[in-house]
C-alpha cells in the first residue's frame, strides 16, 4: 500500500517546524529551541514508522525531502555560527580574567593577584 498522506502531513509539519527553528536560532532563544528539538524527534519517529510501513516516496515526498534538507543545512549553519560567536565571547572573557589585579596589603605594599575578592574585615 502506497498511501503517502500521513507521510506528506508529517513532512509538511517538519518543514514548518524547521522554519520555526530557523527563526529561533536567529533570535538565540535556547528555551524555545529545546521545545522545537523535541517536536522534531517526535516527527522523525512518525516519519520513520511510515517508512517502515512500506510507504514509498512520490514526487511530493521527494520535493518535501529536498526542502527539509535545505532547511536543515541552513539551521546547521546558524547553529555553527552561534557556537562560534559564543566561543569568541568566552575567549574574550577568559583573556580579561587572566590579567593580574593590583591591590594593597595591610602594610601598604602593592600585591599582584590573579583575582579580586571581597574581604569582610575592617582596616
Amino acid at each position: 500500500m502506497n498511501d503517502t498522506r500521513k507521510l506528506v502531513a508529517a513532512l509538511k509539519e517538519l518543514v514548518k517546524i524547521l522554519g520555526e527553528e530557523k527563526n529561533v536560532l536567529i533570535k538565540s532563544d535556547a528555551v524555545t529551541l529545546e521545545k522545537i528539538v523535541i517536536k522534531k524527534y517526535e516527527l522523525i519517529a512518525k516519519i520513520d514508522m511510515e517508512k517502515k510501513a512500506g510507504v514509498e516516496a512520490d514526487e511530493e515526498v521527494r520535493t518535501l525531502g529536498a526542502e527539509i534538507q535545505r532547511l536543515q543545512e541552513i539551521n546547521l549553519l546558524l547553529t555553527k555560527q552561534s557556537l562560534a560567536y559564543q566561543e569568541e565571547i568566552l575567549k574574550a572573557l577568559a583573556k580579561n580574567n587572566t590579567s593580574k589585579f593590583n591591590t594593597y596589603s595591610k602594610q601598604g605594599n602593592i600585591n599582584s593577584q590573579k583575582e579580586v575578592t571581597l574581604v569582610d574585615q575592617s582596616v
